[in-house]
């Protein structure tokens, strides 16, 4: 796991933190698996900033455990895994701990379990888990710095403001960590660019689907909420993807399985768009120093959205006017279905 330069590298974990084992059934595997990850963190922190660590919880129970994981402050947001094309198995959640931002690693205790042994089927795959994980930890804090008292300390002056920063955010950190984890353990780029490929395919119909239901509820919230959470959805797994591309040194041209579906795809632009802004972020890696280059991901956010068919408009009192006229192929999809009726 880690080669003679590492080992001259200064571990940057803290010395002790807590690593708790819930919902497991055997007392001694629990035991020998809490002390693995130890071992294997400590050994990661050569390479990937852990100071900002608070511990690890490794859960047979992964959805109540993070319902349950203490976050040092009042919030009434429940900590849920994702259940969509790809099944959420790990998260590392932001704290507060002392008054400081932390981060808190939780894994399914399932895929976790390959950590038990070096020689077990799926060590790869926990480890390399493990390691995105722990990116994690290095992004928060590194943001943390630059920009302190914002993570869980902001509110957004409106929903749009608050759709925008969920898919930076979502973004950027997905990027980083799949560019930082990238070579620990696994290869998971096949899996990341066929969830990228089955998203690309769908995203735009999805959103043309929840425009035409909109023609007859007529809820300016809801269709901004799933124009926003679609499209941002899309991005998200393009972010993973390129993050893990350029972690491994590998061009999209040399990706067959994504070029081709790509070649004249109305998200190309905004892919291409997107990758700069990521590459800009990362080559300014925690030497940020105002928050716009962060929020050229929103534009770009916004820029695809408003060419899906969803126009929203920050009036000069704060307030938001959404006018949803429809995507181009919606339209005309819609006037080739009138124009068919006898």
């Amino acid at each position: 796991m880690s080669d003679d330069a590492d080992d001259e590298r200064p571990r940057t974990a803290p010395d002790s933190f807590p690593i708790q084992v819930r919902g497991w059934d055997e007392e001694a595997s629990a035991h020998q698996l809490g002390n693995n990850i130890f071992s294997c963190v400590q050994e990661l922190s050569r390479r990937i900033d852990l100071s900002g660590l608070d511990g690890i919880t490794i859960a047979g129970d992964y959805h109540q455990a993070l319902a349950d994981l203490d976050r040092g402050y009042e919030t009434r947001h429940v900590l849920t895994a994702s259940n969509d094309i790809a099944i959420g198995v790990a998260m590392t959640p932001s704290v507060i701990r002392n008054g400081k931002l932390k981060s808190h690693i939780v894994l399914n205790g399932h895929f976790a379990r390959g950590l038990l042994d070096t020689q077990h089927e799926f060590f790869r795959t926990a480890l390399h888990l493990l390691a995105h994980e722990c990116a994690h930890v290095e992004i928060t804090a590194a943001f943390d710095r630059c920009f302190p008292d914002t993570l869980l300390r902001t509110r957004h002056d409106n929903a749009h403001q608050a759709f925008r920063w969920d898919i930076i955010q979502a973004c950027w950190d997905e990027y980083a960590a799949t560019r930082i984890s990238a070579g620990f353990g696994e290869d998971p780029t096949e899996g990341y660019e066929e969830t990228f490929v089955s998203v690309l395919g769908s995203t735009r119909q999805t959103v043309n689907d929840a425009i035409r239901a909109y023609r007859d509820h007529g809820d300016v919230d809801r269709i901004m909420i799933e124009a926003y959470t679609e499209y941002g959805r899309l991005m998200k797994y393009a972010a993973y993807h390129m993050g893990n591309l350029d972690g491994l040194a590998i061009a999209i041209e040399d990706r067959a399985a994504t070029r081709e579906p790509l070649e004249g795809h109305w998200f190309e632009p905004h892919l291409n768009s997107l990758r700069t802004a990521l590459r800009e972020l990362w080559n300014e890696f925690g030497a940020w120093s105002s928050k716009a280059p962060f929020e050229r991901i929103g534009d770009i956010a916004d820029d695809m959205i408003q060419e899906g068919g969803v126009i929203v408009t920050q009036l000069p009192g704060g307030e938001l006017y959404v006018d949803v006229p429809g995507s181009m192929e919606d339209m005309l999809a819609f006037i080739a279905a009138a124009g068919s009726r006898p």
